[in-house]
């Protein structure tokens, strides 16, 4: 059990590490070749199309087979053929290809989220989940760095034959890991179908389509534009998405601690969103990047906190054995706000700007605040 854990945060790191070394310069690329406000937005959503397809079925047939071990061999070569995908790429059609299949990858995150969630006691799935986001974002903030040094010195074509071999990598370590010889399997689309029942799994699922929004609109896609458009070379857009992941990591780890059980886990959570309400006022990313790096970290501060407490509530939401299914419905509906949430920004930005697709943001990130007091359920405020 040991071994796995350490393989899987291992894995997970270097899948994330894959999955992000391109993004902060994906935008400049793509608008090199000619893609405007519209068309980053659809690269930066098509990446959720393929999670909200594939996040159920996946979830399902893991609870169904129990093979952890196989699926993320499968996912690792899916990674795999997303590197491929991009380093061919030389227009935007392809781009968006190479993302499509980019987020047909990260649909295997519900096996790894699952996966690592059998290998811990109910009472600590929270703080696992914490943990895990922590590995996640520590891989994301390798990566930016080694991309960002990458890009600035060898060209932005660099980063995806490097993503290609971390792909490489992660089927390594998923081969070493070791599938639980009792894992309980769901059995049949009946306990599926079933989950679709449970209503703080429903809450907590569309409650999580928000940080996503968030994440995927400003600081993973328009906030480098900004940047961008102040002036700031490879080098500079890759620290400021390291910067970005490097506070969500610090604070995933925050999240199942005394102190967050104190002010407790609903608390917490709106507290999360209205620091994320802060970091999207627009004349902050207007001033210098000085100050567009600072916002940077507060939006991390925030994100870190409402990814990993919403999946950890998942988890806490089901039986063990319903899991994958679970965690594929919470992922596969949270996969909505990865899509929606770059093209509805940058088809605001285009029609009217940048500032008035920020107060947008800005005003949905209050909204949240206040549907985790209306809607979450009063017995998840201690977890």
């Amino acid at each position: 059990m040991r071994k796995n854990i350490v393989i899987m945060n291992l894995l997970v790191a270097f899948f994330w590490m894959t999955m992000y070394s391109y993004v902060p310069n994906l935008p400049e690329y793509s608008r090199s070749l000619g893609a405007d406000a519209v068309v980053l937005g659809v690269i930066g959503g098509v990446y959720g199309i393929a999670q909200i397809i594939l996040r159920i079925p996946i979830g399902a047939t893991s609870d169904k087979t129990g093979k952890n071990k196989l699926m993320l061999q499968v996912g690792m070569g899916v990674l795999a053929a997303s590197c491929v995908a991009l380093i061919f790429a030389d227009n935007t059609n392809l781009i968006i290809l190479g993302r499509l299949i980019a987020g047909a990858a990260a649909a295997w995150w519900v096996v790894l989220s699952a996966t690592y969630a059998d290998y811990h006691h109910d009472d600590l799935q929270v703080k696992a989940q914490g943990v895990l986001s922590a590995s996640s974002n520590l891989g994301k903030v390798a990566a930016t760095v080694i991309g960002g040094i990458m890009a600035q010195f060898f060209g932005v074509h660099s980063i995806f034959i490097f993503s290609f071999f971390l792909a490489v990598g992660c089927f390594v370590l998923a081969s070493q890991l070791t599938d639980l010889p009792e894992k309980p399997k769901s059995g049949s689309l009946k306990n599926l179908f079933s989950l679709f029942k449970n209503r703080d799994l429903i809450v907590l699922s569309l409650i999580g389509i928000l940080p996503m929004f968030l994440c995927f609109a400003a600081p993973t896609l328009f906030t480098i534009v900004a940047a961008q458009d102040l002036g700031a070379s490879s080098l500079e857009l890759g620290m400021l998405t390291m910067v970005f992941f490097l506070a969500t990591a610090v604070t995933s780890l925050f999240v199942g601690t005394r102190m967050y059980k104190k002010i407790g886990g609903i608390n917490a959570l709106a507290i999360a969103f209205l620091i994320c309400a802060f970091s999207l006022i627009p004349a902050f990313y207007h001033i210098n990047l000085i100050v567009v790096f600072l916002m940077q970290a507060v939006s991390g501060f925030g994100f870190g906190i409402t990814s990993s407490a919403i999946a950890g509530l998942v988890i806490r939401a089901v039986h063990p054995h319903q899991r994958g299914g679970a965690t594929g419905i919470f992922q596969s509906v949270y996969g909505i706000g990865i899509f929606i949430g770059p093209v509805i920004t940058g088809l605001i930005i285009k029609a009217v700007s940048f500032d008035a697709s920020y107060w947008f943001l800005l005003a949905l990130s209050i909204a949240s605040a206040l549907l985790c007091w209306l809607l979450i359920p009063k017995k998840y405020a201690a977890m």
